[in-house]
């Protein structure tokens, strides 16, 4: 299972500013600055190409060679500003390394600062991580914030076969993690099926997933 593919599809569409107490002057001027920050933290992750290129090895995760330079200049950026583009930059960067405590943290944090900006995949990323750190109330109130997330996503993208299909699948898997019933994501994949007359690729071992302590194995060990 793709992991990294699948967690971080979609989560970084969008940017919403949450700067809103600053003059326009200064608050124009400390743009500028998050938006340097934020372009050499980036260089940085990309110019380690044994980190940034290959896939995520969960046994063994590579830090970064600029790892603590790189963090600096995401804190300073969000202390600066802290938007949902610097946070989602941060995030690609913690999910890269594979440090899943610190991505549960920042999407707490994020959750506190700017809920509003938190999509139907990022709930659904921070009920899985809160679940399997056995903080089974708070996953189960963000399962349901998924859920109402997804549902909006559905009507979205509506009038395009295969979005739709594929959010309804995200919904049905947030569903059967919520339920620990696998039941709805393998009726939703048979349905795609029926209706695409084709399977996605990957998604037979999904099928195979009959409780969450399963997929979570797969998707975190």
């Amino acid at each position: 299972m793709n992991a990294k593919l699948f967690l971080m599809v979609g989560c970084m569409a969008g940017i919403v500013s949450a700067c809103m107490h600053e003059k326009s002057d200064d608050k124009s001027d400390i743009q500028q600055i998050v938006r340097g920050l934020m372009l050499e933290a980036d260089s940085l992750m990309q110019s380690d190409s044994l980190f940034w290129n290959k896939p995520i090895d969960k046994s063994h995760p590579r830090v970064c060679i600029h790892d603590s330079l790189i963090r600096q200049k995401l804190d300073s950026a969000l202390a600066l500003c802290p938007d949902k583009q610097t946070y989602l930059l941060k995030y690609r960067y913690l999910f890269q390394s594979w440090h899943l405590e610190e991505v549960l943290d920042l999407l707490r944090e994020m959750d506190v600062r700017m809920s509003d900006s938190m999509s139907s995949e990022l709930l659904h990323l921070k009920a899985m991580l809160e679940d399997y750190r056995g903080d089974t109330l708070t996953a189960r109130k963000d399962f349901l914030r998924a859920d109402s997330a997804y549902t909006i996503k559905i009507q979205q993208v509506a009038q395009d076969s295969l979005m739709y299909g594929f959010a309804r699948i995200e919904k049905a898997l947030n569903l059967s993690l919520m339920q620990n019933d696998f039941r709805p994501l393998r009726e939703e994949i048979a349905f795609y099926e029926r209706v695409h007359s084709s399977s996605i690729n990957g998604i037979e071992q999904w099928k195979q997933i009959s409780d969450k302590a399963t997929y979570y194995r797969k998707m975190f060990e």
